[in-house]
């Protein structure tokens, strides 16, 4: 939750909007957090782009990593071609995917596909910074690679 003022100029008197952004995705200070555990993502490969699938959270397993209308990721039902796509950049901004990864363990940026690489912005009234599409050079992310070639959907024929 966080507590929005809205103004559109001047000064605003009127109290703070509680604003419910627990489906966005947030980014926090290593040690302001205990124990988080990794978030489990299924990245579904179309080409040299990726849809993100997760898979380890209670309230948004079979959401889609995607973009709101501010450019901003959360958790989102799929919803087709509306569902944002992504690339995998490597550390020289080059897209790579699973088969230019050897190591489980990569360091890579995220970029949605034909747009801008994701980074962290301040929204009005969080503690924490937001995970979104930034103009400048984009968070090096810290991946690791828990299966190859993983099924989509519990069918070990489907990949």
């Amino acid at each position: 939750m966080r507590n929005e003022t809205l103004y559109s100029g001047g000064f605003y008197t009127g109290a703070p909007t509680p604003r419910d952004d627990s489906h966005l995705l947030g980014r926090r200070a290593l040690q302001d957090v205990q124990d988080a555990a990794p978030l489990t993502i299924y990245f579904r490969c179309t080409d040299d782009y990726y849809h993100l699938y997760i898979r380890s959270h209670a309230t948004y397993t079979g959401h889609c990593v995607s973009k709101d209308f501010a450019g901003v990721l959360g958790a989102f039902l799929p919803a087709g071609s509306d569902t944002s796509s992504f690339n995998l950049l490597s550390l020289e901004n080059r897209i790579i995917t699973l088969e230019n990864m050897g190591n489980d363990l990569q360091r890579v940026r995220l970029k949605t596909r034909h747009s801008k690489q994701i980074g962290g912005i301040r929204r009005r009234g969080a503690p924490y910074s937001y995970m979104a599409e930034v103009d400048d050079q984009g968070l090096v992310f810290k991946l690791r690679i828990n299966e190859r070639n993983a099924s989509f959907l519990s069918d070990p024929d489907e990949i």
